[in-house]
């Protein structure tokens, strides 16, 4: 049984917050002006390991992983990506860590997203092909507005992977072809190197450092309409739609409390397999992807801020393991 632990969300909606001038900062991922809309880490690897070629390293400790990586020489620097995309990576990511699926899991799941659309909600395709995953209404995988719902894609991706017998195991090509059966196996490969950077930045297992800068261009799709989440009277629209977006998409949420003027919520999130810490950063660095969309101006997770599009680390108010502090934008 999937071990649970809850963790405390506190919501609050606020004026659009300003960087602080001259604030002493750690790792700051800064953006402004042209220029790539988001970025994100890749994996720390341990170059004093020895590490066997096709393997990565997981985070700081030179140990290779279980599946072997199909890319020999994985790239260096930053990601980069439109916030779209990495809106979509960040459901896709969340879906998986809500069914207490593991990081490879979520790995194949978005290289394969990123093959098949980009990681764009696409509504068209070969033949009757629809949304992240190109799946088709006409071969089972659902109706065509189901389709074109990112979390039921992503909920029906990972259902047909794990039924494919030793998945784990199985490089990453093997694993998404046993799932998308497509004319072209070995595409999926090149997107690993930068799938395992998004399920990590994702995950909630180190600290959060993906960011996207200002001016950065919010999704255009109708979003699809949520449930809202139960305690949320007297909260404004935009917490109202944050929390259920987080509720749909991680599942788990139960509100605390509101404030009287609807600008704070109390939240607790319950992930599987998920401590208190990890998960507050997932939530945290799921509401960041999200805050292009979402209007999020500032998010605090531990010791960590995210406010001017910029991270700093070191706060001397750190939070406790598990909250995680939202303000939105006006």
């Amino acid at each position: 049984m999937a071990v649970m632990r809850r963790s405390r969300i506190v919501v609050i909606a606020a004026a659009a917050a300003v960087l602080v001038a001259g604030a002493t900062t750690t790792g700051i991922l800064l953006l402004r002006g042209p220029g790539p809309e988001c970025t994100v880490p890749r994996p720390a690897i341990n170059a004093a390991a020895e590490i066997a070629p096709g393997t990565r390293a997981g985070p700081a400790t030179g140990t290779p992983s279980s599946a072997a990586m199909d890319t020999a020489s994985p790239p260096t620097g930053p990601l980069t990506l439109d916030a779209v995309q990495l809106q979509h990576a960040s459901t896709i990511n969340a879906v998986g860590m809500a069914r207490g699926l593991p990081e490879r899991a979520r790995i194949i799941a978005i290289a394969t997203a990123w093959q098949e659309s980009n990681l764009r909600n696409l509504d068209h395709g070969d033949l009757d092909s629809l949304g992240l995953f190109q799946q088709r209404s006409s071969q089972g995988w659902g109706d065509p507005a189901e389709l074109m719902d990112p979390v039921y894609a992503a909920g029906q991706f990972y259902d047909h992977l794990v039924k494919v017998p030793g998945w784990q195991e199985m490089s990453l090509t093997k694993a998404a072809q046993a799932v998308q059966r497509s004319a072209y196996p070995d595409a999926y490969a090149k997107w690993e190197p930068d799938a395992t950077a998004l399920a990590e930045q994702l995950g909630g297992t180190v600290p959060v450092a993906l960011t996207c800068r200002a001016g950065a261009l919010a999704s255009t799709a109708t979003a699809s309409t949520r449930a809202p989440v139960p305690g949320l009277g007297g909260a404004t629209p935009g917490l109202v739609n944050l929390a259920a977006a987080a509720q749909a998409e991680l599942t788990g949420l139960t509100v605390v409390s509101v404030s009287r003027d609807g600008d704070t919520a109390t939240i607790d999130v319950a992930l599987p397999n998920t401590g208190a810490a990890d998960a507050g950063r997932a939530l945290a660095a799921w509401t960041v992807a999200h805050a292009t969309s979402m209007r999020v101006a500032t998010v605090q997770v531990l010791d960590q801020q995210w406010r001017g599009h910029a991270w700093r680390t070191g706060l001397p108010d750190s939070l406790p393991a598990g909250e995680v502090t939202i303000a939105l934008a006006p």
